[in-house]
């Protein structure tokens, strides 16, 4: 059985890294070809790319996405509970979006530098001053074509709750009592050797590929998402609270101890 699982996490990581590398490279030459033309042709060629990227690659690690409620249509703000690097995978196959993402994931092997090329949002935690740039970056990149999404718990979790939400990057909606859309996501193993809570949700002092090299082992995994309504407030700290709140109720815990 192991020397099983192995195999299927050597087939699979070479044809994850085959699968992204060609969208990076697609979505880079609808750039080039595009970029000269229309802004908005070169965000819906980057869209139909992820969404192919994202619908193998659910394909290859053996993703069953069960998906209940309405995922919204562009132009959007939408925040998610987080668990895993994986989240932008089920994420993505439903929704035309860049995500805000840790500066830190550029500094990641291969998928720091794909994340880039895909023009995913990166804010410096560290840095207070950073936020209004972002909120500068949020409100330019919520378009017609596409929409933004959030973690606002800015950590991932292996899954036992809802985490307090951070609410200076909901500055935006507030500001223009724009209405924010929610989901929640959450994923179940059907291999008991490797638990969702430690093999597919990636937390803690965890090292990024050998979790990688484990979550590929794993035959089947569940994710199941659940799209809310949306919700707004002219305070963002009252938005944070509402939307953390309606996040956790519809929220299905990977690990209940």
């Amino acid at each position: 059985m192991a020397l099983k699982d192995t195999f299927r996490a050597f087939l699979r990581i070479i044809a994850f890294l085959t699968i992204t590398v060609t969208t990076v490279i697609t979505t880079a030459m609808g750039d080039i070809l595009l970029g000269f033309i229309s802004q908005s042709g070169v965000v819906r060629w980057k869209n139909k790319v992820i969404k192919w990227w994202a619908r193998w690659s659910s394909k290859v690690l053996g993703f069953n996405i069960k998906v209940t409620g309405n995922p919204p249509e562009a132009p959007f703000f939408l925040v998610s509970n987080h668990l895993s690097y994986v989240d932008v995978i089920p994420l993505w196959y439903y929704l035309d979006a860049t995500f805000i993402a840790k500066s830190e994931i550029k500094s990641w092997p291969f998928f720091g530098w794909a994340t880039q090329k895909l023009g995913v949002l990166f804010i410096d935690r560290q840095l207070r001053s950073d936020v209004k740039r972002m909120n500068k970056q949020i409100a330019d990149s919520i378009n017609a074509e596409q929409g933004v999404i959030l973690f606002p718990e800015g950590t991932s979790s292996k899954g036992k709750k809802v985490l307090p939400f951070k609410s200076s990057l909901l500055n935006y909606p507030a500001e223009k009592n724009m209405p924010v859309h929610y989901a929640s996501i959450s994923y179940r193993s059907l291999d008991t050797d490797r638990p969702a809570w430690s093999h597919v949700c990636w937390w803690g002092d965890m090292s990024f590929l050998p979790h990688f090299w484990e979550l590929l082992k794993i035959k089947h995994i569940e994710v199941i998402i659940d799209f809310g309504e949306s919700i707004s407030a002219k305070d963002r700290k009252v938005l944070s609270s509402k939307l953390q709140k309606a996040v956790s109720k519809s929220f299905k815990p990977v690990i209940t101890s």
